[in-house]
């Protein structure tokens, strides 16, 4: 009986285990590019030296942002609560703010030095 209940004590160990290993969040970091993509950003925008063309007649080409664009501009108007030349941008980010910064952080490194 002894055998017994250890036994069990030993599987119920290593199940908690696992439980606990797999309930930890995996640590995976956020790529920009990769938001850009799996949001359909490229529906409406392209960026030609990454090979990202959309399929729209006059896409708007995300390359040359303007060297005044700001990582915090840039996160309130994707969130829709800024406007560039009286316009708000056409669908509102709808991922997590990790994955705002990152699709920002990522679009900002393609503007090219002057």
């Amino acid at each position: 009986m002894k055998n017994v209940l250890l036994f069990f004590l030993y599987i119920s160990g290593i199940v908690a285990l696992f439980a606990f290993a797999f309930s930890l969040p995996l640590n995976k970091s956020v790529d920009g590019k990769e938001i850009f993509l799996n949001n359909k950003c490229k529906a409406c925008h392209s960026v030609e030296t990454f090979g990202i063309t959309s399929n729209k007649s006059n896409p708007v080409e995300l390359l040359n942002l303007s060297d005044k664009t700001t990582a915090e501009f840039l996160s309130k108007f994707l969130m829709k609560t800024e406007s560039l030349n009286g316009k708000e941008h056409k669908l509102k980010f709808k991922g997590s703010d990790e994955e705002l910064k990152a699709l920002v952080d990522w679009l900002l490194s393609l503007k090219i030095k002057q």
